[in-house]
């Protein structure tokens, strides 16, 4: 029959795919036992194809040693497979097994041979000794195969314990269809049960076994399931076409047409099942597995998406579907591997995505561990401190990025949602990762960089545009101070609170410009009173307005940087002073309040105003609405916004004015505000001062 020949030459072929990965010991044991099914089939092809008895009597009994060492074959890839610690089994299965299956080979060659009967659908051997010796021997073994997988499977690693699953799977099968051949075989039905159950048993589970054992293929039973069905269906459809082009052309061992008919569907099956498989299997994954994914499309896809990220958020963004949706995790993390000097695990980068990145150090047991490592780990693979490691982090998976000869951070993954283990797809995706999220994290790093260095460049032009315009001003603290000493219009204990109070002014203004102007400016977390800030700023510019309304809702303190946040005061008030009508009073109009969620300050003038498209384009990078502006300053709002995780919304009509509300997270409220308690009413002091000043310029 030419089910046996194309499922020999089915089986030749993985043996073919084993044997060459060399460095791998139950590849080569895997490769003798398909070798061994091949050779077996070949005799079986050989009884239901031969007519010539003398000629079938030799083959038969050369490739009838296919069969005697099948059993030696489980045995031994067993015993490679559970780790070859066990020398118990290696003495009474593996090297007794070996010399058993020789020995019968011999005695059945030479010195017992099996008598062939002639039957309706070929040959078949008697009954003899040897036979019922081998049933026995070949219980024996697989008996010993599945007892050793059991007693294995209890101290075993997830990753082993699945393959160890499968390779129980596939010993119960093929014990179990071997056993029913075998004892129909000499009543002239195992023919016919070999034809449909030991062909097609044969081509599903040794695909499964060599997956699960070489290819180190975790699958679960429903997705093995379709690709078995698959595969098998596919090869019966093959069986089908031979069957009607040779009732046809007639059966090839009656006609030179029908041997070129054989040798015509042997190429039709090499070259045509591999093409048609690849195009059929992804479809038949997503009809039989509900949570199934083609392994080469969401391969392809995240490659895009991943070279056109340019910021962490989009990096998350790709992450989170690649994890959360396609795979299903429980949950992941990016722990970054902090270095002298990067700021790509500072403060402020890892703030905005803290469920996303972590930072470890170094010096990091984990991080030790995986500097040992280059290929990904589970938590049940570890040593017994990292196990806890890992379950502190409640994760299961730990993947090394690689970036060059630098391991730049470490990919942690929850468990599987679905599974209860990750299957073959999952691990490959997390392979080809290792590699592709080392060159993405570097590339961002980099760009990340160049943002902040772009930032503190924006934000020094900023201020330099300001200082060139209101130079004079930095000298408005020093006039007053002048102005109070050269006269007796107030005491000395109202004189002492002046000066002290803009001698402090102008020296943190000037020590803010020095330090911007030398590149050492910091960024310095902590609570803040924007009422307060915004009156440091309009000591400034307040001149510039013909009246200045001030509508506090007394809000409380936010956690910010001072300084950038009066660089946003300054340049929005700056831009309403410069907003002014002609023939027109110019008026600002400065409110807070706040909501349940929400702290609000808003910036209101009465100048020009914007059109709809001004408004559009506001925060675009070198749009100005001003004839003589850059843009620079809009940029510079933008980003503190953004930096302080707050929001901005501009109304404004031409001719009309403009205002900027701001809004700012309650959650990012100090625990001083939040607890009630009085604060000193600086407010107050400062509406004081500058009433002395407005008299004293008077």
């Amino acid at each position: 029959m030419i089910q046996y020949l194309i499922t020999a030459l089915f089986d030749l072929g993985l043996a073919g795919l084993a044997f060459a990965k060399k460095d791998n010991p139950a590849a080569k044991s895997l490769a003798f036992l398909l070798l061994s099914l091949s050779i077996w089939l070949l005799e079986l092809f050989f009884l239901t194809s031969i007519t010539n008895e003398q000629l079938l009597n030799i083959l038969f009994h050369i490739t009838r040693g296919g069969m005697f060492f099948i059993p030696f074959g489980f045995a031994l890839l067993t015993w490679r497979l559970v780790g070859s610690r066990s020398k118990k089994f290696k003495h009474f299965f593996v090297i007794s097994g070996g010399c058993i299956s020789f020995a019968l080979w011999l005695s059945n060659m030479f010195f017992f041979p099996s008598e062939l009967t002639p039957t309706d659908s070929g040959y078949l051997p008697r009954l003899d000794a040897v036979y019922y010796i081998f049933i026995g021997y070949l219980i024996w073994c697989f008996a010993g195969s599945i007892y050793l997988v059991c007693a294995s499977y209890k101290s075993s690693p997830s990753r082993e314990k699945q393959r160890l699953k499968w390779l129980l799977i596939t010993l119960l099968v093929s014990f179990s269809c071997g056993i029913i051949v075998l004892f129909s075989m000499p009543t002239g039905l195992g023919f016919y049960l070999s034809k449909f159950v030991g062909v097609i048993t044969n081509v599903v589970f040794v695909s499964l076994l060599f997956y699960s054992t070489i290819q180190h293929n975790l699958m679960d039973f429903r997705l093995a399931l379709s690709v078995g069905l698959t595969k098998a269906i596919l090869l019966g459809f093959f069986v089908w076409l031979y069957f009607v082009v040779t009732s046809v052309v007639g059966d090839h061992t009656e006609s030179n047409g029908g041997v070129l008919v054989l040798l015509m569907f042997v190429a039709l099956i090499l070259e045509a099942y591999p093409r048609l498989l690849k195009w059929i299997l992804p479809s038949a994954k997503k009809i039989l597995v509900k949570n199934s994914y083609d392994f080469d499309q969401v391969k392809a896809e995240t490659e895009i998406d991943l070279k056109n990220s340019i910021s962490f958020s989009m990096l998350k963004d790709v992450l989170d579907h690649l994890f959360l949706k396609v795979i299903k995790t429980n949950n992941y993390k990016i722990l970054m591997i902090q270095k002298d000097g990067d700021s790509f695990n500072s403060e402020h980068n890892l703030r905005s995505n803290e469920t996303f990145f972590g930072a470890i150090s170094p010096d990091a047991s984990l991080t030790t561990f995986c500097a040992t490592q280059t290929q990904l780990i589970l938590a049940d693979e570890m040593p017994e401190a990292m196990q806890e490691e890992m379950r502190k982090q409640n994760v299961s998976l730990c993947i090394p990025i690689i970036s060059g000869n630098e391991a730049p951070a470490i990919l942690l993954v929850g468990n599987p949602s679905n599974f209860s283990y990750y299957r073959y797809e999952d691990l490959k995706i997390f392979e080809w990762l290792q590699l592709e999220l080392g060159q993405v994290l570097s590339r961002l790093a980099r760009v990340n960089h160049m943002q902040e260095q772009l930032g503190e460049a924006k934000k020094t032009l900023s201020m330099l545009s300001l200082m060139n315009h209101y130079h004079h001003d930095i000298k408005v603290p020093f006039a007053i101070i002048d102005g109070v000493l050269s006269n007796d219009i107030y005491d000395r204990d109202k004189q002492r609170d002046i000066v002290l109070e803009q001698v402090e002014r102008g020296s943190k203004l000037i020590a803010t410009m020095a330090s911007i102007l030398g590149g050492k400016h910091k960024r310095r977390i902590h609570p803040c009173s924007l009422e307060s800030l915004i009156q440091d700023c309009l000591y400034l510019l307040e001149k510039s307005f013909d009246n200045v309304t001030y509508e506090f809702g007394a809000v409380p303190k936010v956690n910010g940087d001072a300084e950038d946040l009066k660089i946003l005061f300054i340049n929005l008030i700056k831009n309403a002073a410069e907003a002014r009508r002609e023939n027109s009073d110019l008026s600002l109009t400065i409110k807070s309040w706040e909501s349940e969620e929400k702290v609000f300050f808003s910036i209101q003038d009465s100048g020009i105003g914007m059109t709809e498209q001004q408004l559009a384009s506001l925060w675009e990078p070198g749009f100005s609405a001003k004839k003589l502006g850059n843009g620079i300053g809009m940029q510079a709002v933008k980003r503190i916004i953004n930096e302080h995780n707050a929001q901005i919304e501009v109304n404004s009509e031409p001719n009309k004015g403009s205002t900027f509300t701001l809004s700012f997270l309650k959650s990012q409220l100090t625990e001083e505000s939040l607890s009630g308690e009085p604060t000193k009413d600086e407010l107050a002091e400062r509406r004081a001062t500058y009433a002395a000043e407005k008299r004293f310029n008077q």
